[in-house]
């Protein structure tokens, strides 16, 4: 008898229970049904300012006044008078060359000549003889020229004889070669004992101290861009490292190519740096960042804020306690904003993070609000 008055306790406990739970389930849902909860989101507000227009391009800096040593003659390499890094003076010996072999060519030459010089000199005498000789027809006009031809030969010969000198006495000069400008001595590629070709491999560098210039190219679909840039004035550049947007340097646009480069299908540039860094050294890589200007009363918002779909982009805005979809067109990007056209007020919040549950017109309430 016990046990079963306990079992009906039991029982309409449990009944009581699913009640209250389908009373309380029904209010809630009465509540999401008629006034919805508002979802709680992050916004930040819609700016109204002028938007840089950049090209950002990966660059390698070199020294603006830079020269590779090559050999002007060729030869065994029999000294070096400098090291790597040494701080040379225009016009200090480098290397100096086997010059034996050009001394050779030198006395042989100078045989060459002289010889050449006594023939030409006897030719002329005998010709001297022989045109009175012609002109009274003791000889034919025939033995007058062929004087005149032998005479012609040995000028000629005297003629080569003296540029075989010249030559040979420029590669004594050319076996010592010298730096063209004041600089610092970079890799050397050889060392005493080698054979060295005339117009080879460089022996090395020379890199005068001072300004830095920045190699890079323009992609092809920039190039109308930077075009107008350059007929408003001078476009300047920023400098920065690849991995963040420190700015190391600034400087000027100082060169563009003519002409496009079809094998990378962009127009080469320079940008020379002002007072640049010790920090930087030639054959660096950097990104340059060309200043072509500003999009005037652009409409910024962060990265996060665009949403993408088939239609377009758009982003969700705050209006009326409500989310709403304002769609959006891309103007242009940088460092995380955008600068976007549509129907956007300065100062009016838009969405930087999405809840799932967000649809449009839902409503809405500012992250640590009150509901």
């Amino acid at each position: 008898m016990k046990g079963r008055i306990l079992l009906v306790v039991v029982v309409s406990a449990l009944i009581a229970g699913v009640v209250y739970r389908v009373q309380h389930q029904e209010g809630d849902d009465g509540k999401q049904g008629g006034e919805a909860r508002a979802l709680s989101i992050r916004t930040v507000p819609v700016e109204v300012r002028d938007f840089p227009h950049v090209i950002d391009l990966p660059g390698t800096l070199e020294a603006a006044q830079q020269v590779a040593i090559v050999a002007q003659a060729g030869g065994t390499l029999l000294k070096q008078h400098v090291q790597e890094g040494d701080s040379v003076r225009a016009g200090q010996l480098l290397f100096s060359l086997d010059a034996r072999p050009a001394d050779a060519r030198i006395a042989q030459s100078q045989a060459s000549l002289t010889g050449a010089r006594a023939e030409t000199a006897e030719a002329q005498k005998k010709l001297e003889r022989l045109k009175p000789l012609m002109q009274s027809g003791y000889i034919s006009r025939q033995e007058f020229d062929d004087a005149l031809l032998v005479m012609e030969a040995a000028r000629a010969k005297a003629g080569t004889a003296n540029a075989e000198l010249t030559a040979a006495r420029l590669d004594v000069q050319y076996a010592q070669i010298r730096a063209p400008l004041a600089g610092k001595v970079g890799r050397i590629a050889v060392r005493p004992g080698a054979l060295v070709q005339a117009g080879g491999d460089a022996l090395t560098t020379i890199v005068a101290p001072g300004a830095l210039d920045v190699r890079a190219s323009v992609a092809q679909q920039d190039w109308p861009a930077l075009t107008a840039a350059r007929t408003h004035g001078k476009v300047t550049a920023d400098i920065f490292r690849d991995a963040d947007n420190t700015i190391l340097a600034q400087g000027e646009l100082v060169f563009v190519d003519a002409q496009l480069d079809a094998t990378t299908g962009a127009v080469p540039v320079k940008v020379r740096l002002r007072d640049a860094p010790a920090t930087l050294l030639s054959g660096q890589g950097v990104r340059v960042r060309l200043l072509l200007g500003a999009e005037p009363g652009a409409r910024v918002v962060p990265e996060a804020a665009l949403q993408h779909a088939q239609e377009g982009n758009y982003v969700y805005v705050v209006r009326d306690g409500k989310a709403v979809v304002q769609s959006v067109k891309l103007v242009r990007a940088l460092d995380g904003e955008l600068a976007v056209a549509g129907d956007l007020r300065a100062g009016e919040p838009v969405l930087i993070e999405i809840p799932q549950r967000l649809k449009a017109g839902s409503k809405v309430k500012l992250e640590g609000a009150r509901g």
